[in-house]
């Protein structure tokens, strides 16, 4: 039987060191690093829409916390040595907030794309990008032994409906302004 412990424990057992390095790395881009840095794409691209996206990211990240406090879903046992000293996180599991953050920058960014590259190849490239993110961001979290693959499910779903709610407010907001004009 296939359960989500099987899961952490069949990623942590075939985990070298040199992934688990790698993992620690990319988990990076699921918490502020990856904030700047989808940040300064996104305000360079549409100010407005960038602070959007910080305000959409607060909301969200404050939504995140009350769902974890409301579950309260312990985070997975860690087997594996060289995990372990990562995993000693603090605070409860369902949603990963690493993942909301994956699937909020990803939605934001491939909006962004669409809405200001020219290029048919620049959007697919970015299609393929914001599809794989917010995945390599959940696998990073499991591999890494902090949450399960629910909990990286559900955040990456908590990231996205915010971005695309907050992308479809903004776009209300901005039809609405060019009509009392």
């Amino acid at each position: 039987m296939i359960t989500e412990a099987n899961i952490i424990r069949f990623l942590q057992t075939n985990a070298s060191v040199g992934w688990i390095s790698f993992f620690q790395f990319v988990t990076l881009f699921g918490s502020y690093l990856g904030l700047i840095i989808f940040f300064a794409i996104i305000f360079f691209r549409d100010k407005k829409l960038s602070v959007v996206f910080v305000v959409t990211f607060v909301v969200a990240s404050v939504f995140n916390q009350l769902l974890k406090q409301i579950i309260m879903r312990d985070r997975p046992f860690v087997t594996y040595p060289d995990i372990e000293n990562y995993g000693g996180v603090d605070g409860y599991s369902m949603p990963s907030g690493h993942s909301v953050c994956g699937g909020l920058y990803a939605t934001f960014l491939f909006y962004t794309i669409l809405k200001t590259s020219r290029r048919k190849s620049t959007k697919v490239l970015c299609a393929i990008f914001c599809t794989l993110f917010p995945l390599l961001i959940a696998y990073s979290r499991m591999v890494l032994g902090v949450h399960y693959l629910s909990d990286t499910l559900v955040g990456i779903a908590v990231g996205v409906i915010f971005a695309l709610l907050a992308i479809f407010l903004y776009k209300f907001y901005l039809k609405r302004r060019k009509i009392a004009r």
